[in-house]
């Protein structure tokens, strides 16, 4: 299937039609395969230009989905030399060995759930065994595209967030299903930008997602379809009348901006509104990555028509087709600083290059040095 027949496809076929059929018939390969083709970085593995003065070569950990190009095209902007290693390799230790890197950057996976997984595991091996340095790190991945995982941290450091229930016995989630207010909204564990989220407004609808939980299980929307989620159900309180934050810290960089809505779901829509974020969502973002650790992370907040700020989503990289910036001022890229008296102030810049992959690149390196110094 060549690059041109997908184009055609992916702009002339509604995506219900492509999600239905994928329902069906698996696209997995073909996708990556077209992601690759599509993309003049796909094939770039190392770079030995160091304008930068880097006191290290960094790794770039291969994505099966070419998220990886980011930080290769942030090594090349910034002048600073790279090795890109397949962690899913069978001889994925030998390579990160004789790459001779001990600083790596990593784009957590959110296409497939086996290999999001290993990717998880092997990241956490590499920097708890191994002692390397990994951005984002272990804390910052381990909720990324996993939604129980991030409800219970949310609900363990006691943030406020909407109200959520988590089923692992089908006759509790039956129960709850005959009697819970409507409309509610049901999410899978696993799949970005809304794939798995669905506004559910009628009872038997409701039942009928119960059942499937527990048997067939669900597969989120244009995800392969032996990719199933099954013996469990989320539910998540339905909230009118919400605007959502996108509110991002990348080291010590801020930024923020309202995302767009459709159908009622904000996650991609494709919209973006630059109204810029106040001292409270600001405020919010930095207790909450201060008090973790955080240093790579978009925190995705609810605003309720009474103001009150519900924390949704918490995602350490992120997709940036639409807003390319992550933060505007009166029409200026930029991005917000935190004074040490507890202020924040602007700073126009091209802060968010390559999906904030400079700007974390940035970061790792500076933690480096310090890492090295102390």
């Amino acid at each position: 299937m060549s690059a041109d027949w997908v184009d055609l496809a992916r702009r002339w076929v509604p995506r219900e039609l492509r999600c239905a059929v994928q329902r069906h018939v698996s696209l997995t390969e073909v996708k990556r395969r077209y992601f690759a083709r599509c993309d003049p970085l796909s094939e770039v593995t190392a770079g030995d230009v160091n304008r930068y003065g880097s006191p290290v070569r960094v790794g770039i950990l291969k994505s099966r989905v070419q998220r990886h190009t980011h930080y290769v095209r942030a090594c090349q902007e910034m002048g600073v030399p790279f090795r890109v290693v397949d962690i899913a390799h069978p001889d994925w230790l030998e390579h990160v060995i004789d790459s001779g890197c001990r600083l790596f950057l990593a784009w957590p996976d959110a296409s497939l759930g086996p290999y999001a997984r290993l990717f998880k595991d092997r990241c956490e091996l590499l920097e708890r065994d191994l002692g390397m340095s990994v951005v984002p790190g272990r804390i910052e991945s381990w909720m990324y595209e996993d939604k129980v995982r991030t409800c219970d941290w949310l609900r363990v450091h006691r943030i406020p967030h909407p109200r959520t229930w988590i089923f692992f016995e089908a006759h509790q989630a039956r129960e709850f299903a005959r009697h819970c207010p409507l409309p509610i909204v049901f999410k899978t564990r696993f799949g970005a930008a809304a794939c798995g989220v669905r506004i559910v407004r009628r009872r038997r609808i409701l039942e009928r997602l119960v059942r499937r939980a527990f048997a067939g299980g669900h597969v989120p929307a244009g995800h392969d379809r032996r990719d199933r989620e099954w013996g469990s159900l989320l539910l998540q309180e339905y909230l009118p009348a919400l605007r959502e934050w996108r509110m991002v810290r990348i080291g010590d960089s801020y930024f923020g901006h309202l995302k767009g809505c459709v159908d009622g779901l904000h996650s991609g829509s494709g919209r973006v509104e630059w109204e810029s974020p106040g001292h409270r969502q600001l405020e919010l973002l930095h207790r909450i990555t201060e008090a973790a650790g955080f240093r790579s992370m978009d925190i995705d907040m609810f605003e309720t028509p009474d103001g009150t700020l519900l924390v949704n989503e918490l995602q350490t990289v992120f997709g940036a087709s639409v807003s390319i910036d992550q933060l505007r001022l009166d029409g200026t890229p930029g991005r917000m600083v935190r004074d040490g008296d507890g202020g924040w102030r602007f700073e126009a810049g091209d802060f968010a290059r390559n999906a904030c992959a400079n700007e974390r690149l940035r970061y790792a390196l500076e933690r480096y040095r310090h890492e090295r110094i102390h």
